[in-house]
């Protein structure tokens, strides 16, 4: 039986998300013996580590000291959002796919101002930011970006003394504009100084987090929407190079594992655009999509034209309403897919399809994949043996 290490910061949902993940893979194709302790994110290294009696480890280190220590043993680890050129084969996140997720649900939101905050600096939240800035530029906007003092800090740290200036930042901010933060305590601080400054949020300020903690979304008012990381795949899939690792197999350097979908609440349920027409049919599509209306009921709803409403539509959108239809269809598909275990034909008419067939064809054509492989490189809850 293997005697796997865990260093991960156990504080909050995303360590413990990781957990669960490496835990899944252990029942799966162990036994495992795993231990792990409590810990934050910037702890040191605890002083049993250099007892070295794993036979592999599974780690997020945030300093040298600890990465200097892990190197010594010399033994199979997997490092997960590793310190930059720390040299141990990795599993991250997809930066740059979160960075896009991000961005497209603010774009079909029909924002056009983009901003970035985060209330301290680290070299996690610069890795952030360059992504969403590199999104939103991909698009022709600019994006503006609070900027706290530097800090060597492997995590952001909050400073009373910043509040005046963040403040100064948001009110200096175009409107309606959407904020996206390198996690969901950032998208609290905001939201709520957003409140004490009396901006509305959503209907001026957008917030998003990264992370989709439930503890701190729900608690949120308004609630927190958040970009879910798909940490339980993260751990998922570092056990299982971990298991080849310790088997004496060679493995590439970095896995990047996708974000699973944006987890959409109160704080990003605006429509910001300017056409009124416009705007009610896309608060009709989104709530009516998934119940299999069709283009010509939105024209009923909204009282236009047929061309006269996809010629507005398509200006401020850049897509008719029929592909709108299709894209919330999709989206919540895609939802389904990963957080369910729901067979693809009770998917289909959940979401609108008239058919398996219709619904097969429409996912692969927009994801690239059929929906039964989305599922499997997205999920680590779903059954792979089951037949449909």
């Amino acid at each position: 039986m293997p005697h796997v290490l865990l260093l991960i910061d156990t504080a909050g949902s995303c360590g413990r998300g990781i957990i669960e993940g490496i835990n899944r893979y252990a029942l799966e194709n162990g036994p495992w013996s795993i231990r792990f302790m409590y810990r934050a994110l910037d702890s040191l290294p605890p002083q049993w580590l250099k007892e070295w009696r794993w036979n592999g480890i599974i780690s997020r280190t945030n300093n040298q000291k600890l990465a200097k220590l892990l190197w010594a043993g010399k033994l199979p680890l997997v490092e997960l959002h590793g310190y930059p050129n720390i040299g141990f084969v990795q599993v991250q996140t997809d930066f740059d796919k979160e960075a896009r997720m991000a961005v497209e649900h603010f774009f079909d939101n029909g924002l056009r101002h983009f901003a970035f905050f985060s209330f301290g600096s680290a070299w996690i939240v610069d890795f952030h930011q360059d992504a969403f800035v590199w999104a939103v530029h991909g698009l022709g906007y600019d994006c503006h970006c609070y900027r706290p003092a530097r800090s060597n800090r492997c995590s952001p740290v909050w400073h009373e003394s910043q509040r005046s200036g963040v403040i100064q930042w948001l009110r200096s901010l175009p409107r309606p504009i959407g904020i996206f933060t390198p996690g969901d305590v950032h998208a609290m601080l905001l939201s709520d100084l957003c409140r004490t400054i009396d901006i509305p949020v959503p209907e001026e300020m957008a917030i998003l987090g990264l992370g989709n903690d439930s503890l701190i979304c729900q608690t949120v008012h308004p609630t927190l929407s958040s970009v879910d990381m798909n940490v339980q795949r993260v751990g998922y899939e570092a056990a299982s190079l971990l298991d080849r690792m310790m088997a004496g197999k060679k493995e590439k350097d970095i896995i990047y594992v996708e974000p699973s979908h944006v987890a959409v609440r109160q704080s990003t349920d605006v429509i910001a655009v300017d056409d009124a027409d416009v705007a009610q049919a896309l608060h009709y599509i989104r709530q009516s999509a998934c119940k299999g209306i069709e283009v010509s009921d939105v024209v009923e709803r909204v009282g236009l034209s047929r061309r006269t409403l996809e010629m507005r539509f398509h200006r401020l959108m850049g897509r008719s309403p029929k592909a709108e239809i299709s894209r919330i269809r999709i989206e919540h598909a895609k939802m389904l897919l990963v957080q369910t275990d729901q067979t693809s034909n009770r998917i289909a008419r959940n979401c609108g399809f008239s058919s398996l067939e219709y619904f097969t064809t429409a996912f692969h054509r927009v994801v690239g994949v059929q929906p039964q492989t989305y599922r499997r490189m997205r999920s680590i809850a779903y059954d792979f043996g089951r037949t449909e």
